[in-house]
């Protein structure tokens, strides 16, 4: 068993793999001694058992980490969804939804065992360019981002769970995806003293802060920040006083991957980890190969004193960390019993109000008309998802509506109003903020037949401005089923209200 592999954290993609599969790769990273998992997807009731199978089979704590950026059912079937970080501050009182979301996700991240939560994202929405922020960020001030952030974070600690900063010191000026290369900020030190601030503004706070596969000229880092001690170490640990986990982001992307330089052992997926960990990293997420590259820790910690020195500092601040969590939330660490929904009219709440309306166009639409509905799903294929549009009609329908499908549209005796509902949040393989090409073009086909469709986005509201000049539209900022009813809910409402009209069916 290796000592060095409890600095390592697992991918554990049931989001990707077969059940099977995933538990034999949980058993092995086990028997090696790991510290514990990164878990994708799965439904709350098998994850939650699966997590207690693994704290059992083991002696020392393990730390089971997700993002869950949109709340808990983001990962886990039947867990609760929210908006993201900028619909959240997009609501009428965004310093109490942050609170709310926060407190939201770190009860459902317990209930089936998570204790670390990687979220929030810090980083400020600056760059219309940026292929992998946009909704994701809680807005483009620092102070916004900092008082949303802040209060996520003291919430979901709260309720028990350990909350993680990312991306440091900050993604937001990236035009470039770490995923596929190493994005370089250009930006000078003030306006990354901007970017810093949310993170300096959470440090006495956070559990943990996620490092950025990023390089930063302007900072004296030509190196992703995960390499770089200078900010690692005397920026983020003696500067800003930062004294929790130092989690690295995942350690096989490209824009850690193909970093150049690295110190020996002179084999990449061994060399990776043994650099991150001197310049400052605590955690090290989703290895490439966790067996050699727990080896390679262990071998270089016994050959290097410096490295064996990290090594334990490293494995001490995992206990301390782990202790100050469970003193802060409550009682017991785990609550597998009430799988985190609770909370489901909050959410519902939340999910509604952050809806935004923009642009000055008329409606064109109201319950006594009419509608179809055209979609356009600009994101990766989602196998266990209803096809967008379908819950968004359902609950139209409950309100009064008249949704027609396939030939009852053409067929109609009166002729039907249009509501476009379009789906494009960032993603890793994109590698822009805006459609893809495929999406594109099924935008524009369908535009070409309805130039008046009213649209719906599913993603940021920049979007709504490359439909229309005018921009006008309705943003309901996530692809979350939730966000599809709410945005049927909101708009009924919104309707009936410019209407006249008495309000339809009641909504959360």
């Amino acid at each position: 068993m290796s000592l060095a592999a409890r600095l390592f954290l697992e991918a554990l993609r049931f989001d990707l793999e077969p059940e099977d599969a995933v538990r034999r790769r949980a058993e092995r990273a086990l028997e090696l001694g790991v510290g514990g998992f990164v878990v994708f997807g799965g439904e709350a009731e098998l994850v939650a058992a699966l997590v207690s199978e693994w704290r059992n089979a083991v002696r020392h704590r393990l730390w089971i980490a997700s993002d869950l950026e949109r709340g808990p059912g983001q990962q886990f079937a039947g867990l609760l969804e929210l908006p993201p970080p900028a619909g959240l501050a997009a609501c009428p009182d965004p310093l109490a939804t942050a609170t709310s979301a926060g407190r939201i996700t770190g009860r459902g991240a317990r209930s089936v065992g998570v204790n670390l939560v990687l979220a929030p994202v810090l980083d400020l929405d600056v760059d219309p360019r940026n292929p992998i922020v946009g909704t994701r960020s809680f807005g483009c001030r620092s102070d916004d981002v900092t008082r949303l952030g802040r209060a996520w974070i003291e919430a979901c600690e709260s309720a028990g769970a350990g909350a993680c900063a990312k991306h440091f010191p900050g993604h937001g000026r990236t035009t470039a995806d770490s995923h596929d290369e190493l994005p370089v900020v250009d930006a000078g030190r003030a306006e990354l003293a901007e970017d810093l601030e949310p993170f300096r503004g959470v440090a006495d706070t956070v559990s943990a802060v996620m490092t950025a596969h990023v390089a930063y000229p302007a900072l004296g880092s030509s190196r992703p920040a995960t390499l770089e001690p200078r900010l690692l170490i005397d920026l983020l640990r003696e500067e800003m006083g930062f004294e929790g986990l130092v989690v690295t982001d995942a350690l096989n992307m490209s824009g850690f991957t193909d970093a150049v330089d690295l110190p020996a052992p002179a084999d990449g997926i061994a060399a990776g980890p043994v650099a991150a960990l001197l310049a400052g990293c605590d955690l090290l997420l989703y290895p490439a190969d966790l067996e050699a590259s727990a080896v390679a820790l262990d071998r270089a910690a016994l050959a290097d004193m410096r490295t064996g020195d990290r090594l334990e500092e490293s494995l001490r601040r995992l206990e301390e960390t782990a202790r100050r969590i469970r003193a802060g939330g409550p009682d017991h660490e785990e609550d597998t019993g009430q799988l985190g929904r609770s909370d489901s009219t909050e959410a519902a709440r939340i999910a509604v109000s952050s809806i935004e309306f923009a642009g000055s166009r008329p409606w064109r639409i109201r319950p006594a008309i009419p509608v179809r509905i055209d979609t356009v799903w600009d994101d990766r294929p989602a196998p266990d998802r209803p096809p967008l549009g379908s819950i968004f009609a359902a609950t139209l329908r409950e309100h009064g509506w008249t949704v027609l499908e396939g030939d009852d549209a053409t067929e109609h005796s009166e002729s039907p109003a249009t509501i476009l509902l379009v789906a494009s949040t960032p993603q890793a393989w994109k590698g822009t903020s805006s459609f893809t090409e495929a999406g594109r073009s099924r935008l524009d086909a369908i535009l070409a037949n309805s130039p008046n469709a009213w649209p719906i986005v599913f993603g940021h509201p920049r979007l709504l401005a490359e439909i229309h000049p005018d921009g006008s539209g309705m943003c309901a900022w996530g692809t979350e089923q939730t966000m599809e009813r709410a945005a049927a809910d909101r708009l009924d409402s919104e309707v009936r209200r410019a209407n006249g009209d008495s309000p339809g069916a009641s909504y959360a």
